[in-house]
């Protein structure tokens, strides 16, 4: 049995592009990126399996945020983009930064924007967002 890589999601950073720079999401604490595969039914009478054929692929994702009136610039992009109808491009690195590192990056709309608070908890955002198109996979330079 081979070893495994293990990766800790503490090094994980997300970022959202403003003027073309990726700005760090610095009060991030929990993010997802999803793909989906969508299959196209072309079973036939008269057998007893379903055949299915590949479809489109669709992403989304997601990430929690501590409230954090100091950080106007990642909040501002992020509130323009969901009221505007906007696209912003989210950066995703699973293992941090870092040369050689892998990072995924997509155009997205951000389709869900949510403040919450409750008693003997931080003030909390949870963003969602629907991509517009394909997940580049690369490594950062």
């Amino acid at each position: 049995m081979s070893d495994i890589t293990k990766l800790p999601a503490k090094n994980s950073e997300v970022f959202v592009e403003i003027g073309n720079t990726p700005t760090k999401l610095v009060s991030c604490t929990d993010w997802a990126l999803n793909c989906t595969r969508n299959t196209i039914d072309v079973s036939t009478i008269g057998t007893e399996w379903k055949e299915y054929l590949p479809g489109q692929i669709s992403a989304d994702g997601s990430t929690n945020l501590i409230f954090d009136p100091t950080n106007d610039t990642v909040a501002a992009a992020i509130e323009s983009a969901m009221f505007d109808g906007t696209r912003l491009k989210f950066h995703v690195r699973p293992a941090g930064t870092g040369t050689g590192k892998v990072e995924y990056t997509l155009e997205a709309y951000v389709t869900g924007w949510n403040t919450t608070a409750a008693t003997e908890d931080a003030i909390k955002v949870a963003v969602a967002f629907q991509g517009a198109g394909p997940i580049t996979k690369g490594t950062q330079a």
